[in-house]
């Protein structure tokens, strides 16, 4: 299968899966995605960010050597709205390197903070509550940022309304 081609053939959920299944735990396959996710132009590596993400909740495995791309890509200028939501997501359901949590938190710390998408406002507080289990110092910092933006969004967003709660929760659980 020539990648490239096919994740610019159709932006559909069947393609997507489509490509996912035939990369499967293939190292060199997701190498080669990886490669177009990183390095394609606009179009490219938005398409293939949603491909990246649902290789990575099935595979956590092949994404480890790539983390420090993940984190360099959302610093690059004009990126997609997808890839930001795409990476965050896959934050989601991995394990952060401990030497790239602060990094990961400072990050989506700061999507809790800016005019982001509802869904990566989610996804970033999920990902920010999982590190505050590895230091339990920024609770509170979490805690409060989450409050003020459910106080923003009370007749608004139901995502984040919804994981907002959950998040908190959970916060005051432990």
């Amino acid at each position: 299968m020539n990648l490239h081609q096919e994740i610019l053939r159709e932006h559909s959920k069947a393609n997507a899966k489509k490509i996912t299944d035939y990369i499967g735990s293939d190292e060199d396959r997701f190498a080669e995605l990886m490669q177009i996710f990183l390095k394609g132009d606009y179009r490219t590596t938005q398409r293939s960010s949603w491909i990246v993400s649902e290789c990575a909740e099935q595979y956590p495995f092949l994404i480890k050597p790539y983390f420090r791309n993940l984190i360099d890509k959302l610093h690059e200028p004009e990126i997609h709205g997808a890839v930001r939501r795409n990476i965050v997501r896959i934050w989601q359901f991995i394990e952060i390197p401990e030497e790239f949590m602060g990094e990961v938190y400072d990050i989506c710390f700061r999507y809790l903070t800016d005019n982001e998408a509802i869904a990566v406002v989610a996804f970033s507080m999920t990902v920010c509550f999982r590190i505050t289990q590895y230091f339990p110092e920024l609770k509170t910092e979490l805690q409060v940022t989450i409050e003020d933006l459910l106080l923003k969004h009370q007749d608004g967003s139901a995502g984040i309304n919804s994981r907002g709660k959950k998040v908190l929760a959970e916060l005051k659980k432990k």
